[in-house]
């Protein structure tokens, strides 16, 4: 449809710019005529006027990107050079045909005829070349733009694509723990996973999704987590309960969540995992802390994984100079990631 009203503008435009010129400047009556225009003088403006538009359609949709545009630029000069004469001949021919030299208003003009017609076919000629070259440059443009959107396209779904596997794969690991100890836990747990699925297969399956269903989804997914965490390790979750009709790009906190609670929690050592997510005036801001213990102090810097790495990337395409990301060592055993969002 989009194109189709292209189409109509471009040939309503061309109508109506060939109308001015033919009626402004063609059959513009010389002063000291009156009220007289001679039929002869207005067949001969008509034909110039035909041949100024065939001049600019044969340059603009044969010559121009058949020669010009695919780098023949001396046989485009001379086919236009020839053209020029043919045309210029043509209408020296019909002016003689039509006797149109006597007229009155060609007295003491002499040779400033003679340069008219060549004049008028050049002018139009390097119009058509001037708009074949816009048209091209923007065909280029919307071009390249459509390249790159359909590259980010592509790499944010297969980041996203990267980021939820990675999570599930740790999830069913959880559960499978529980499986051989536990088997009402892991029901519970079954239970939890299958709503989470829902959410990402279907929610979360757009490039936004509610802001309100993806706090849930984090609550659901502490939810499950805790079953693991033991008595060692606290888990402090505040998430506000409504987001208004917010959007946000989905999963987009999981990753550091996840993160947190891969690296914070030990069966034998106390710690905690903290969790805030503040929401205000169109800023979400998420701060994630855990304890991290000697035995992983060194390598907790190289420790975020993939799914910290592609959700880095999409920000990067999704949130550009929208967001602030900072992760760390806060102090000498708590590790604090923090983002903030402007949606």
């Amino acid at each position: 449809m989009n194109v189709f009203k292209r189409n109509n503008i471009f040939l309503l435009l061309h109508i109506f710019c060939w109308l001015i010129l033919g009626f402004g400047f063609l059959y513009t009556r010389p002063a000291d005529w009156g009220d007289q225009i001679p039929k002869v003088f207005l067949i001969k403006q008509s034909v110039l006027l035909v041949i100024l538009i065939v001049t600019f359609y044969l340059n603009y949709y044969v010559l121009i990107p058949r020669l010009l545009i695919q780098r023949s630029v001396l046989i485009y000069v001379v086919i236009t050079i020839v053209l020029i004469v043919v045309f210029t001949l043509l209408k020296s021919l019909i002016n003689e045909v039509f006797d149109l030299n006597e007229m009155p208003f060609r007295q003491g003009r002499g040779g400033h005829w003679n340069t008219f017609v060549p004049g008028m076919i050049l002018l139009t000629t390097g119009l058509s070349i001037t708009i074949s070259f816009i048209r091209k440059w923007q065909a280029e443009v919307n071009l390249r733009q459509q390249l790159e959107q359909e590259k980010v396209s592509s790499e944010l779904t297969l980041l996203k694509a990267q980021i939820n596997p990675h999570f599930f794969f740790n999830t069913l690991n959880t559960i499978y723990s529980y499986t051989l100890s536990d088997g009402e836990i892991a029901r519970t747990a079954i239970t939890n996973l299958s709503k989470m699925m829902r959410y990402v297969l279907y929610d979360a399956a757009g490039k936004h999704t509610p802001l309100t269903k993806e706090f849930n989804f984090i609550r659901e997914y502490v939810e499950l987590m805790k079953l693991r965490t033991g008595r060692k390790t606290t888990v402090h979750l505040v998430v506000p309960e409504e987001a208004g009709d917010m959007m946000i790009a989905p999963m987009v906190f999981l990753p550091f969540v996840e993160n947190a609670f891969k690296h914070g929690v030990s069966g034998i050592q106390e710690g905690y995992i903290s969790i805030y997510i503040l929401q205000n005036n169109g800023n979400v801001e998420l701060t994630v802390r855990n304890t991290v213990y000697k035995s992983r102090r060194a390598n907790e810097d190289e420790s975020n994984g993939i799914g910290i790495r592609n959700t880095t990337r999409r920000l990067e395409l999704l949130y550009p100079d929208k967001y602030t990301l900072s992760m760390g060592m806060v102090s000498e055993n708590e590790y604090e990631a923090k983002l903030k969002l402007l949606i």
